[in-house]
């Protein structure tokens, strides 16, 4: 049973496929364009090959803290919530701060301890790190939350 994790807003998503304890594919994608429905659309159609690809059955969609969210993340949260519900297949909806329970317990939950965390699950995600590291702008949250969503699902 094959595991999508996912962690978006209205710019970057991060997807992630896990099974049987497994990192299958991992990607991160930019996405330009100002808001609109077109670019949900867009978004939806992805990741709607990226199930048919791996046949998914789960889906974890990580939700960012209230703060974070505007009215087009939840606007694109809730379409892909619907978009695979009509499709029979499980979404279940993460909040972030449950992510961190990956951390270890004398570590500052944040989010380069995640990233940390995730490295040490799945070392193919090193490089991943080192890039994020050196960026001013934080480019690969997005693909650890996705990973963290999908693997905390994965142990559950």
């Amino acid at each position: 049973m094959a595991t999508l994790g996912i962690s978006t807003n209205t710019r970057l998503l991060g997807t992630a496929i896990i099974n049987s304890g497994r990192l299958v594919d991992y990607s991160i994608h930019l996405h330009k364009q100002p808001w609109s429905t077109s670019k949900a659309n867009l978004i939806i159609n992805r990741l709607e090959a990226c199930v048919r690809r791996y046949c998914i059955n789960n889906i974890v969609l990580s939700i960012p803290h209230e703060y974070h969210q505007t009215k087009a993340s939840q606007y694109l949260s809730d379409c892909i919530y619907r978009h695979f519900k009509k499709k029979s297949i499980t979404v279940t909806r993460q909040k972030v701060e449950t992510l961190y329970s990956l951390c270890s317990q004398e570590q500052k939950k944040t989010k380069k301890a995640l990233m940390e965390a995730i490295v040490q699950l799945f070392p193919e995600l090193s490089y991943c790190h080192f890039k994020e590291q050196r960026n001013k702008s934080k480019y690969y949250i997005k693909l650890f939350e996705a990973v963290a969503a999908a693997t905390l699902h994965e142990q559950q």
